[in-house]
């Protein structure tokens, strides 16, 4: 999502709350406290680095020195001996089997003389076991992949083709374009290289294992104890989520997907919270559920219920209600075990969410002390998990 869309989104999910009365936001500031749910495993992930990387079989390059026809790098791509390496600028692989795709925009020609063939902008397709490319501007199969194979790498993985077997639609046009007749033509079905592809994903596939936990902050949970909450008994896990202590909050992830250093992605949890005030006419209850830990906004969100109703809204829908702060070194990948902790991370209560908090808890009559107001920045106590990547 642009920078501008996830502004818009915080907006939306801020304007619901205060159109449901400001209660929703309070709902949301307590799911601050909780963070994170997820894709299946053998999920595409999405590529941060790889290349594309050929070496040209001998009997190709023969054929290519009898017509005096030279290799040469296009943009980023760069020829050394009988290799050819090309930069992949996208592309998204499943790393458990290899099956995806690589994106390439520079390449590399084939020179003879005056006249010259580019080869660029080049997808290498493991599933149709293809690479595409735009051959002398026009856009076709360029060649064919013969028994293709991948290697996990840490969370990426290691594709390999034996041999890349030119096309005769790709071997025509080079010929006619380097104006090559008789013998000297290329010929379609003529083996060029194998294709090898390092890769390593922008983002890996969370799997639905581990939990994130959350110790809460005492001094904040106090301030629910000064509107009359009794805590810690009114503030209680809802199923599956657990409280193994009367601080503590155990959240099972269910998936998403997260940055190797927590720079992108989504984890998400099941279960929730649910923080009741036993009064009289009325017993304000918030459930915060299906917490979500946006790494790339920093924000945590959550589904929010308020009830009774009358007078509260009931279902608010998902909301922003606390910014996640990560102290430095709080992030550790291991890509050997392909797991990715955050460890000791803060969720701090957002404006609105501190405000529908206040509305909601400060009912029925009479008003509890200012010194229970809760306020921006808000620490509602700090989380740690561990996530496993595919």
């Amino acid at each position: 999502m642009s920078d501008a869309g996830q502004v818009q989104a915080r907006k939306t999910g801020r304007t619901r709350l205060l159109g449901r009365t400001r209660l929703l936001g309070a709902a949301v500031a307590m799911a601050g406290m909780l963070i994170f749910a997820a894709p299946a495993s053998g999920a595409r992930d999405p590529l941060v680095r790889s290349v594309a990387d050929m070496h040209l079989k001998k009997g190709f390059v023969r054929k290519l020195g009898s017509n005096d026809i030279q290799v040469v790098g296009v943009g980023k791509g760069s020829v050394s001996g009988q290799r050819v390496r090309v930069p992949a600028t996208g592309g998204k692989l499943d790393p458990t089997d290899g099956v995806g795709f690589i994106e390439t925009g520079s390449g590399f020609k084939l020179q003879l003389g005056k006249r010259g063939v580019p080869v660029t902008k080049a997808t290498v397709n493991t599933a149709k076991r293809a690479v595409y490319a735009v051959v002398a501007r026009a856009r076709m199969q360029f060649g064919a992949l013969v028994s293709v194979s991948s290697a996990r790498n840490g969370f990426g993985a290691d594709v390999k083709a034996i041999k890349l077997v030119l096309t005769e639609k790709a071997a025509r046009r080079i010929s006619n374009r380097l104006g090559l007749q008789g013998g000297h033509r290329l010929d379609g079905g003529r083996v060029m290289s194998n294709a090898w592809s390092p890769t390593q994903p922008a983002e890996v596939t969370v799997l639905p294992l581990g939990s994130a936990t959350l110790v809460g902050d005492v001094a904040t949970l106090s301030k629910f104890g000064e509107k009359g909450v009794k805590v810690p008994a009114g503030i209680s896990a809802i199923a599956p989520a657990t409280k193994p202590n009367p601080i503590s909050f155990q959240f099972p992830i269910v998936g998403g997907t997260l940055a190797p250093d927590a720079s992108k992605g989504t984890v998400r949890t099941s279960g929730g919270v649910q923080i009741l005030k036993e009064a009289v006419p009325i017993s304000p209850t918030m459930k915060l559920l299906g917490i979500y830990a946006d790494f790339e906004t920093k924000a945590a969100t959550v589904e929010i219920e308020i009830t009774p109703t009358p007078p509260f809204p009931g279902a608010v829908g998902r909301s922003s209600i606390a910014d996640l702060v990560l102290p430095a070194g709080s992030v550790v990948a291991d890509p050997n075990a392909r797991t990715i902790s955050v460890i000791g991370a803060e969720a701090r209560l957002q404006a609105v969410a501190a405000a529908t908090l206040n509305d909601v808890f400060n009912q029925p009559p009479p008003e509890p002390p200012p010194s229970s107001n809760f306020i921006v920045g808000d620490s509602f106590g700090k989380f740690s998990l561990t996530v496993q990547a595919q």
